[in-house]
């Protein structure tokens, strides 16, 4: 590994550590698991259409309580590395695994997606949905994410928050529980943005990596690769 993705990797570190206390775990992970469980669903459902990989090891970057590989396990025979750099929330996907019946299917990973701990050719999938705007050098992240993966492995990783029909009905439901929906939050020039601003074909093609394909839509803006 280059030294300067270990440089990076304890940056990030140090800097999510922080990022933990002020997060509130317990709210997200609630409706992770509640109001927004339909957009895990929704992605893990086009995740095995897209890839056709329903077998094998998935690796769920930046997996937070492990929501969408959680989703993607109750329609595949996957088995699943949880990999995030935040205690809180490993804590959170190790509770899931048991709560979901996983446990021999599913283990969780502290780590980081600039310096990811596995060997070469380890995993058959790698997803993430929500990771890649925190991402300080995507180049990087996405040469070690296409290290792990077996040859004829894919990758389908990203962000969004399912079709415009979904979430209306998320809103609707935060707003009847006298929740702002995210549309009515103030905005910021933060992570969510920077994903939209990069030229992810343009970051793709200085990796290397051969087939890849960047796709953005009302659902979102997603990348997927194949080796």
């Amino acid at each position: 590994m280059h030294p300067s993705a270990k440089t990076l990797t304890e940056k990030i570190i140090t800097e999510n550590k922080g990022a933990d206390r002020k997060m509130d775990v317990s709210r997200y992970d609630e409706r992770a698991r509640g109001v927004n469980a339909p957009i895990y669903a929704y992605y893990a459902e086009k995740i095995r259409q897209a890839t056709g990989i329903t077998s094998g090891m998935c690796l769920d970057v930046g997996c937070g309580g492990g929501y969408l590989g959680l989703a993607l396990a109750r329609i595949t025979d996957l088995n699943f590395i949880f990999m995030d750099h935040s205690a809180a929330m490993l804590e959170r996907a190790d509770r899931h695994i048991i709560e979901d019946g996983l446990q021999d299917r599913a283990r969780t990973l502290p780590g980081d997606v600039h310096r990811i701990p596995l060997e070469d050719n380890a995993v058959n999938l790698v997803i993430s949905r929500g990771s890649i705007p925190f991402w300080e050098d995507p180049q990087i992240a996405l040469k070690e994410i296409y290290r792990v993966l077996v040859p004829e492995g894919r990758v389908y990783v990203g962000g969004g928050r399912g079709t415009p029909a979904m979430q209306e009905q998320i809103a609707a439901d935060l707003k009847a529980r006298g929740i702002a929906p995210p549309e009515d939050r103030p905005r910021r020039d933060g992570p969510p943005r920077r994903m939209m601003k990069r030229d992810y074909n343009e970051i793709l093609q200085k990796t290397g990596i051969p087939f890849f394909s960047v796709t953005k839509g009302d659902d979102g803006m997603w990348i997927q690769m194949e080796k």
